[in-house]
């Protein structure tokens, strides 16, 4: 067994939250900040798992997150769109039943969330 065990419920949870909440400040932010805030979050999921998809997730939005830093004006619906196109590609790399779920726990989060 493998010593970097994930324990999925509360991975899961904690980078669906970290995503609401990136959600959140790129609302309320500006792109600089808000950048930061889609950094921050891409770096724990690194961290928080070594591989797989949430390793990948967490690549792609440190790779967004550039992206976001050198847009003058945040649009919400932009950035929706391209945090479902990663969440999309996920589940072609997600080969677990737990990497699935958080995938579809993502896209839940991406899905639900109100703009308004």
């Amino acid at each position: 067994m493998d010593s970097q065990q994930v324990n999925w419920p509360n991975a899961g949870l904690r980078i669906v939250q970290g995503l609401t909440t990136t959600l959140d400040a790129i609302r309320q932010l500006d792109a600089q900040e808000a950048s930061l805030v889609m950094k921050l979050l891409g770096k724990t999921c690194t961290k928080m798992m070594p591989t797989g998809t949430g390793h990948q997730f967490g690549i792609a939005m440190i790779e967004t997150s550039a992206q976001l830093a050198l847009k003058e004006k945040l649009v919400l619906e932009d950035i929706l769109k391209m945090i479902t196109t990663i969440i999309s590609r996920l589940y072609f790399t997600a080969q677990t039943e737990e990497e699935k779920r958080l995938v579809a726990q993502l896209e839940e989060a991406v899905n639900n969330y109100h703009i308004g």
